[in-house]
């Protein structure tokens, strides 16, 4: 996004060498200066997705990662750039098949796919590693993993049709690539399961449990410095807060999704939350100087920003509230607080579902705060109920000593594909196998065809017999 280009440029700090194609007129176009406008922002606390609306909800997006590969293909100064300097590994996200068509024309065989969901639901069928709804939420999926026949439903349905409207994205870029950087490139359908490798931004130990391949290597936690958390410190005015009460919870929507428009009746619903709780301390990431609607609060302060990190592992913080970002949804696990999740959109719901199966989060449905009662009872089953505090540490506990760790298995998986990759050999021959073969349907059809014969032929012998002692009895009668 054009509103995220200036941070995540600036982001990189270790890189030197680091090329940066600037959107193309399309892109600036469509996204009208700012995608970070009040309406969109406005828009994203009252989104809602299921199986009607699924794909048009992402119809603006993939209409955009179609304007950005056709640009990115077009800047053959860049390209020729990029193939001067013979890489050895292209570590993509497969959100697009457009950096894979680019790196296929570069020349460079050894791919590894890298997602920052969880995983990507409409690459799974292709690297042969089917998921099966019934039982695992997909990316967008809106329930745990026990799931009545309409929720299993819709799971399927809600991430079928948003898998198609990627298909059709796919399918946009991938004409792009062969238009303007080669005829001949694959099919982004070959150049998915051609990958050497998949990271996921999953964890073993904490996501819902799935059947994956070898080549799918779990990295979640990767951003998880532990020692750099433990030697963040906190400024003299956030010590001040936290020594007020015995108890404080941090409230915090995270970058994207900002508090300041919320709708005003789950903002209140909060605010009686706060009010009936003078004994707890509130801190809430508030993006405006506007908080005239909160005057009387002593227990409750704004910031702009707030050191998420070092209040997360600080212990005097009680409990958090969080939007259920994957971001956020890893830093909580991994710091081990009790958590009330309120999921916004897209994948956070699934994350919250995730989290609260371990039984140290709450999932709170955001349509519930401006119920008082049950956002209440939230706060205080939170805070006053131990089990979820000994679980949330419990959590922590298990990613802080789990046998691997993600960032060496991203080191050493990537430096073991620069040096022996590609794996032909651990493709999957089951992605070549269609419907009917994969679930044994072919062979079901020979066995009720050989039974149903048989059973045609004993019911004919016996209407035979049957027929024929009638006739006998008839013949008898007569004489």
């Amino acid at each position: 996004m054009i509103g995220k280009r200036d941070e995540c440029v600036n982001g990189v700090k270790l890189t030197k060498d680091v090329v940066v194609v600037e959107a193309g007129p399309e892109t600036l176009s469509q996204q009208s200066g700012d995608i970070n406008n009040d309406e969109n922002l406005k828009a994203f606390w009252k989104a809602h997705m299921d199986s009607s609306n699924a794909r048009s909800s992402t119809t603006w997006f993939n209409i955009a990662m179609k304007f950005a590969c056709r640009h990115f293909h077009s800047q053959r100064d860049v390209f020729e750039q990029m193939k001067a300097k013979n890489f050895d590994v292209a570590i993509l996200e497969p959100i697009s098949v457009c950096g894979l068509g680019y790196m296929k024309a570069l020349g460079i065989e050894k791919t590894v796919l890298a997602s920052s969901f969880t995983f990507f639901d409409v690459v799974l069928p292709y690297t042969g590693e089917e998921l099966d709804y019934s039982s695992t939420p997909g990316a967008f999926g809106s329930f745990g993993e026990k799931m009545t026949m309409w929720e299993r439903y819709e799971n399927w349905m809600v991430n079928k049709e948003v898998n198609m409207a990627q298909e059709d994205m796919y399918e946009g870029e991938m004409e792009a690539y062969r238009e303007l950087s080669g005829k001949t490139l694959p099919d982004w359908r070959e150049l998915l399961p051609s990958a050497s490798l998949f990271f996921v931004n999953s964890n073993s130990f904490l996501d819902f449990p799935r059947q994956v391949l070898q080549k799918t290597i779990p990295i979640g936690g990767i951003t998880m410095n532990q020692k750099w958390v433990k030697e963040q410190k906190l400024s003299e005015d956030w010590e001040k807060i936290l020594e007020q009460r015995p108890h404080t919870i941090l409230i915090s929507f995270g970058s994207m999704i900002k508090s300041m428009y919320m709708p005003k009746e789950w903002r209140n619903g909060l605010l009686e939350t706060v009010r009936s709780m003078p004994n707890v301390t509130f801190i809430w990431k508030y993006e405006s100087d506007d908080v005239a609607f909160a005057s009387g609060l002593s227990n409750l302060h704004f910031s702009k920003w707030v050191p998420q990190t070092a209040l997360l592992n600080d212990p005097r913080l009680s409990a958090f509230v969080s939007h259920g970002g994957v971001g956020s949804a890893l830093e909580l696990a991994y710091s081990g607080k009790p958590t009330i999740m309120i999921p916004i959109f897209a994948d956070q719901i699934r994350n919250a579902n995730m989290l609260a199966r371990h039984q140290g989060v709450i999932h709170l449905n955001k349509n519930d705060m401006e119920n008082f009662r049950k956002t209440q009872k939230a706060f205080n089953d939170i805070l006053y109920e131990e089990s979820y505090t000994r679980n949330a540490r419990k959590l922590a506990d298990v990613l802080a000593t789990q046998p691997y760790s993600p960032k060496d298995n991203v080191i050493k998986y990537t430096e073991f594909v620069g040096k022996h990759g590609p794996f032909p050999a651990m493709e999957p021959h089951g992605r070549h196998l269609n419907y009917f073969q994969r679930h044994f349907l072919d062979i079901y059809a020979v066995f009720a065809l050989f039974y149903t014969t048989i059973a045609v032929i004993v019911a004919a012998v016996v209407w035979c017999i049957y027929r024929k002692c009638v006739k006998c009895l008839k013949v008898e009668k007569i004489e």
